[in-house]
């Protein structure tokens, strides 16, 4: 019987990294690195987290999903490559990250690619003054019009962006273009996936003076067209298991709520993984045995075999998990009054919306 997880963090370089994830979170990052990325939960081949305390330690996801898959997973589904599903980074943006896009499922498949595709969610922890988020191009932009743009430079004229102050959601459907501002700290659940198609990086270039490399061919190919992001998400607070929480985005990926927690609760897993991270305040997560305290920045993995997660303190969790979308997103917000327009919006544009069917 697999218990509640804790993984070592992991942390990358980035070119556009900053210090908050050292300076807001306390994380024990190295100070002479642009330090961008915290990989906090992934079975990806670029990295194997690792089971850091408790009976698993030392473990990898990977060996937890080869071994214990079912217990691990229960109703959710592995990758085509029998990967654990979802991945969860905190990003640290010391600069704006390139303008870029990620396939889809289908896309990635014909293109050849290692990866499965990457439908991703961002919620900001922390921001500086004015930060943006960049996310979609204008609904009139086509193949020809934006290939230009890349060739004179122009990319930036034709996305939409919006400010990010902290608590502000995106949700980034896979095929959106779009880049992360400077001045940023998030958090971002994805699909499992290393897919990136760089398409401008704003001149930039790296210590030796070289531009890092595009990806046109595959990013105009990969590129949904026609379809206007929907802007920053509009929470829609419900109550579940008792407890206050505001749903984030919804797709059959991946669900993103925001948990209140005040004293001692119990969120049911309902045979599905849960992956908790702490937002804000000091919490205390048990499942069968195993029980960790937490504070901000710090992350779990509930596996689905467990009947609950006991949390007690005080404090702002994000859940992510596999849902069912009816079940767990539509009726429960029905039943709170929100019409079907604005539960529709949780899925991002209707043309490639999961939501859709279950609203109609």
């Amino acid at each position: 019987m697999l218990d509640l997880l804790r993984f070592d963090e992991t942390y990358f370089e980035r070119i556009w990294g900053g210090d908050k994830l050292r300076n807001v979170l306390g994380k024990n990052t190295p100070t002479d690195k642009r330090i961008g990325e915290a990989w906090l939960i992934s079975d990806h081949a670029v990295h194997e987290s690792v089971v850091k305390e408790g009976p698993w330690q030392g473990w990898t996801l990977r060996r937890l999903m080869h071994e214990h898959g079912a217990a691990l997973l229960g109703k959710a589904n592995a990758t085509p490559h029998g990967r654990f599903p979802l991945l969860l980074k905190l990003l640290d943006t010391g600069d704006a990250l390139s303008v870029q896009v990620h396939p889809d499922d289908a896309t990635a498949q014909a293109l050849g690619e290692p990866d499965v595709g990457k439908t991703e969610m961002w919620h900001v922890l922390h921001a500086e003054p004015g930060s943006e988020l960049i996310c979609g191009l204008h609904p009139d932009v086509g193949p020809e019009s934006f290939a230009a743009a890349i060739a004179n430079d122009s990319v930036a004229d034709m996305m939409t962006r919006f400010y990010a102050p902290p608590g502000t959601s995106a949700f980034i459907p896979a095929g959106t273009v779009h880049a992360i501002g400077g001045g940023l700290l998030l958090a971002e659940i994805q699909q499992n996936s290393d897919l990136t198609y760089r398409i401008y990086d704003w001149g930039r270039v790296d210590e030796h003076g070289t531009p890092r490399t595009l990806h046109i061919e595959k990013a105009l190919k990969a590129i949904h067209f026609g379809s206007a992001h929907s802007g920053p998400m509009q929470p829609l607070d419900c109550t579940r298991h008792g407890m206050p929480c505001s749903m984030l985005a919804a797709c059959r990926h991946f669900a993103a709520v925001l948990i209140s927690v005040s004293g001692i609760c119990r969120l049911p897993v309902e045979n599905r993984f849960h992956i908790g991270l702490v937002k804000s305040g000091n919490l205390r997560a048990k499942g069968l045995g195993n029980a960790y305290s937490l504070r901000a920045g710090d992350s779990y993995l509930a596996p689905a075999c467990l009947e609950y997660i006991e949390l007690e303190g005080d404090g702002v969790i994000l859940d992510y998990f596999a849902p069912d979308l009816e079940r767990h997103i539509v009726q429960p917000l029905r039943d709170a009054g929100h019409p079907p327009q604005a539960i529709l919006r949780l899925g991002g544009d209707p043309a490639g919306n999961d939501l859709v069917a279950l609203l109609q």
